[in-house]
């Protein structure tokens, strides 16, 4: 990612302290079930700990003005609830995906091919999807159409985890997909609208990042769970993620819908 005030160069630190962050997490939340020996589970931990300490430095104390992070970027009201709602709903629907095949095959006896085949369905619903999240994009501005992923996600995730059968993962999966195709166009449009005009790529880029730190930590969580609890109950506790996605979307919406007018360029002060 480049620097907002100086295209062209990478900024390397916030880029290193990011990623380190984000590998860090996953990996911690599947080492018990992965069988990470303890010295390598500490490393990995305290490697995680100084990126978040080095984070929070870049952001609250240096307060980096061109770096990948800038405060006045994270600080931007609604810019972090939709960062995170983004990432809820990535989580709900990478971790349904990673464990649907097993659950058919275990649901119907067969193997993987025939569990691919019954998926089929659901991954077809991504090409209606995307027609569905445009209407709804151009009916409800801003704000008001970002609790519908998560909704979606929610409903998806527990319908996969309550009920048996291929037919009720295969319906759980579809929804989990349109709530995916919402919470990739959904969020990430509203960067225009939540930051400065000079600063839309970078909030773009950070939450888009976000949003695949959540379809990181989703079937990473679930692989954790499901070495200690039925892959029914680490998919029941995954549906708290995009649960507390649709809670912030109720709860932190920005103060005022900062669309433009029209005929108004986006960034542009009213």
């Amino acid at each position: 990612m480049v620097r907002a005030g100086n295209p062209g160069r990478l900024d390397v630190v916030g880029t290193a302290v990011l990623s380190v962050l984000a590998g860090s997490l996953i990996t911690l939340l599947q080492a018990h079930s992965a069988g990470l020996p303890a010295p390598v589970t500490f490393v990995v931990a305290a490697a995680g700990a100084l990126a978040a300490v080095g984070l929070w430095w870049r952001v609250r104390v240096r307060s980096t003005p061109d770096g990948l992070s800038p405060r006045r970027v994270i600080a931007s009201r609604g810019f972090l609830a939709a960062g995170l709602i983004g990432g809820t709903v990535f989580a709900g629907y990478y971790g349904v995906l990673f464990r649907a095949l097993s659950m058919i095959e275990q649901a119907t006896g067969g193997g993987p091919v025939e569990a691919g085949v019954l998926l089929v369905p659901a991954a077809a619903c991504s090409v209606p999807a995307g027609r569905l999240v445009g209407t709804l994009t151009d009916r409800f501005t801003g704000w008001q159409g970002v609790g519908r992923a998560p909704a979606l996600t929610v409903i998806g995730v527990l319908v996969v985890a309550v009920f048996t059968g291929p037919v009720p993962i295969v319906l759980g999966t579809a929804l989990a997909v349109y709530g995916f195709a919402g919470a990739q166009a959904v969020p990430v449009s509203l960067a225009p609208e939540l930051v400065a005009a000079d600063d839309r790529h970078t909030a773009q880029g950070l939450l888009s990042f976000m949003n695949v730190l959540g379809g990181g930590i989703g079937p990473a969580a679930v692989a954790g769970l499901s070495g200690i609890a039925p892959a029914p109950m680490a998919l029941a506790v995954l549906a708290a993620l995009p649960l507390s996605g649709f809670v912030l979307s109720l709860t932190r919406r920005p103060t005022a819908d900062r669309r433009p007018e029209p005929g108004t360029p986006r960034g542009s002060p009213r």
